[in-house]
């Protein structure tokens, strides 16, 4: 059963590297990164302006309520979590990684398993740039 499925996958695999050609693959790719660059940027400019708020809240006179207290805290973590997902996708789907996956691609290496896993064909359908 098992050596069934993976003949499958690779056939799958292969119908799909058949049906378009290499500028057909470079363009879905851009638009992947384009669609992936543009939450990491959401999330990363989100996390910041969270961190930045509860960084710098006018703090009150003398008498702190422990909610407030909570809530600097909550936003510190929130805005942090925010922050260092939106960074790693971008140094995944950054402009530096496109250029190098694209270049290795038009060279006539594969593209990155990541990369492969992501690209449906809703990136295929879309008009050029």
């Amino acid at each position: 059963m098992l050596g069934l499925s993976s003949a499958k996958a690779q056939t799958t695999n292969s119908l799909a590297d058949a049906r378009y050609s290499r500028a057909d693959t470079l363009r879905a790719v851009g638009h992947l990164f384009a669609k992936r660059t543009k939450g990491a940027v959401g999330y990363t400019s989100a996390g910041a302006s969270i961190v930045s708020a509860s960084l710098f809240r006018p703090k009150p006179d003398e008498w702190v309520p422990a909610i407030e207290k909570q809530s600097t805290r909550g936003g510190w973590l929130f805005g942090g979590a925010m922050l260092g997902y939106g960074a790693a996708r971008l140094s995944r789907y950054g402009a530096e990684r496109f250029e190098q996956i694209t270049a290795a691609y038009e060279q006539g290496e594969p593209l990155p398993p990541y990369v492969r896993r992501q690209l449906k064909t809703k990136y295929f359908r879309y008009r050029p740039f």
